[in-house]
């Protein structure tokens, strides 16, 4: 059977269940609405309700002197709740004694808050006004006084008092109002045996500050600094108490409409329950079918998807929708196979592309640097030709003497040598260029000096890193050895190398690039940073994924990092972390546990 079918059968099945069901609800609707209307006017309650016992935590968290007119307005709105709620549950006399009782208990909150408010106007509502602002203006002036008296160690006492007062007001520790104390009375010694001639003013301001003091944390643990201190407690309990008072409420209306709407519900149960038992038969058939096609779709989507194997497929048998999805979802996966094979193959193509341009910068790199020496060495071989010549001729006339004999063979000499220097020189480079080239395409385990490595890789990349006006230096001791592939970390230090001068370069500063190495409790730890531009935020968490690149349209591909992570973590087996923040430049560490190394001592 075809599912157009089915669910024809099904929705007409359906159909007529609604139409009992509406006829059914008919006799249910009007007293759903009177109980909505309760519900509207008892949810309007209950925001007023909690809106203004939201006041006590408000005021705690805050003290704000805009709390009296919240006050007011909360209250103003509670009572107009309250009088709608009574109008819609006056025949119901347990809902009304509740409802007086919870207006008694919000009184006394009121009560209770207000006298907070007046208090918190003897405090002050900021540390420029009421006790706080007196004692700390007498505590001021004692400590312009002691300023001027010159004396540390009374100048040291008064900071600790001060010290002390804003420990406990911040943690309210009897310990820290014990050591006030004692400071109070050390102070007082000091005064009346240091200073006798001014002691009147000096205890007259520290009187002051000290009853200032004393009468702020009496007002404050009036109010209650915990919460079940003080008025704030008694609060906070009645908050709990008028909180439960308000739940009997709503589970005695809600009880008396269920009972209400219980008395409809049996009368049309039974005939909703005839046309719901021939509904259900009828889409049984239907849907057992639709139910275990669809088991067996979700099955073979979630195995596709955690083996990630498109060459399995879905087998549905039968002659419906889903056998036709089924073979539809089968050719599906053969075009994903197909690109997936076709992604994979241009991949491949583009990381080598990125291995040969990272070769092509070394041999573009070693043939500026090597072209200097061969330069020099061509002209002194010119400049040594022209003077045999010379030699030459003057001996076929005769013309040699011991002095121009003994200025040519010192000519001759100092040509010699300049190209023998620089033949060395060009000879250092090509051997600089063979250990890090060599390694690219024939990349085996070797052991090699790290020091050395790095400092013939910069030899061969001097002419970019010249070009970009940039500074690199080795942090990296001699002898530290390790048994490795070359090739694999000259090419991921290239990368790193490259990426800093074309990408981290700010206009008008020199880029410094610093390169370290340290053996840590058997682990090989590499850091490479630079103070050029770094990275933008956003980038970071994306920063290794292929073809991520700020400079596309000038030949960026996206790929150097994303080969650096899939070399450090697949053929190296280490880790790798890069750090950076925008305008400061970056930091990659790198470290490898199951890499050999030793160290080497001259």
């Amino acid at each position: 059977m075809k599912l157009k079918t089915g669910f024809i059968i099904s929705q007409t099945s359906i159909i007529i269940s609604l139409i009992v069901t509406l006829v059914g609800g008919l006799f249910l609707y009007q007293q759903s609405q009177l109980n909505k209307q309760i519900d509207q006017h008892l949810l309007q309650y209950k925001n007023a309700f909690t809106r203004f016992l939201y006041l006590q935590p408000a005021f705690s968290l805050y003290r704000s002197k805009d709390i009296e007119s919240d006050l007011k307005k909360h209250k103003n709105d509670y009572a107009l709740a309250t009088m709608s709620l009574k109008q819609h549950i006056e025949d119901n006399s347990i809902a009304l004694l509740l409802l007086n009782q919870i207006q008694v208990g919000v009184g006394e909150f009121e009560k209770n808050l207000l006298e907070q408010i007046k208090l918190q106007r003897r405090l002050g509502f900021n540390e420029d006004r009421g006790l706080r602002g007196f004692f700390r203006h007498a505590v001021h002036e004692l400590q312009t006084i002691t300023e001027k008296l010159e004396d540390p160690e009374f100048e040291i006492l008064i900071l600790e008092l001060r010290r002390r007062e804003k420990d406990y007001l911040l943690r309210w520790d009897p310990k820290y109002l014990k050591q006030h104390n004692k400071l109070i009375a050390q102070t007082q010694q000091l005064i009346n045996t240091r200073y006798p001639e001014k002691g009147a003013d000096l205890n007259l301001r520290l009187n002051e500050y000290i009853q200032g003091f004393n009468q702020y944390i009496y007002h404050l643990e009036t109010q209650g600094q915990h919460a079940s201190q003080g008025l704030k407690g008694k609060n906070n309990a009645l908050s709990i108490e008028l909180g439960e008072r308000f739940d009997t409420l709503y589970q005695h209306l809600n009880e008396q409409q269920a009972a209400t709407s219980q008395d409809y519900l049996r009368k049309i149960f039974l005939l909703i329950l005839a046309t719901t038992i021939i509904s259900l038969s009828v889409s049984f058939v239907i849907n057992r079918r639709m139910t275990f096609s669809l088991i067996a779709v979700t099955t073979f989507v979630r195995k596709l998807s955690e083996s990630d194997d498109f060459s399995e497929r879905l087998e549905l048998g039968g002659n419906d929708e889903l056998s036709q999805f089924s073979d539809d979802l089968g050719i599906l996966l053969s075009h994903i196979e197909i690109l997936i094979e076709r992604l994979s193959l241009a991949q491949n193509r583009l990381i080598e592309d990125a291995k040969m341009a990272s070769l092509g910068g070394l041999v573009k790199g070693f043939a500026h640097e090597l072209n200097t020496p061969l330069g020099v060495a061509i002209t002194s071989e010119s400049f040594l030709r022209e003077k045999v010549g010379k030699l030459k001729d003057d001996f076929k006339q005769g013309k040699i003497s011991k002095a121009n004999l003994q200025v040519l063979l010192q000519e001759f000499d100092d040509s010699l040598n300049l190209i023998e220097s620089n033949l060395t020189r060009s000879a250092e480079l090509i051997s600089s260029f063979k250990q890090v080239a060599s390694h690219q395409e024939y990349d085996e385990l070797v052991e090699f000096d790290i020091h050395e490595f790095l400092d013939n890789l910069v030899i061969s990349l001097r002419h970019e890193i010249d070009k970009h006006d940039a500074c690199i230096s080795l942090d990296i001791p001699k002898g530290m050895i390790i048994k490795s592939y070359l090739g694999a970390f000259g090419q991921i230090f290239t990368i790193f190398i490259v990426n800093s001068l074309r990408h981290g370069q700010v206009a008008h500063k020199k880029l410094n690039i610093e390169i370290s190495c340290k053996f840590v409790s058997g682990a090989i730890h590499f850091r490479f940073s630079d103070d050029g531009a770094g990275i933008k935020e956003e980038l970071l968490e994306k920063v290794f994924e292929p073809f991520v690149t700020t400079k596309r349209g000038e030949g960026g591909t996206g790929l150097g990092l994303s080969i650096v992570y899939n070399l450090v973590t697949q053929r190296l087996g280490g880790h790798i972390e890069l750090q950076s923040i925008e305008g400061k430049g970056i930091c990659i560490y790198m470290h490898f546990n199951d890499i050999p190394f030793r160290q080497h001592f001259e």
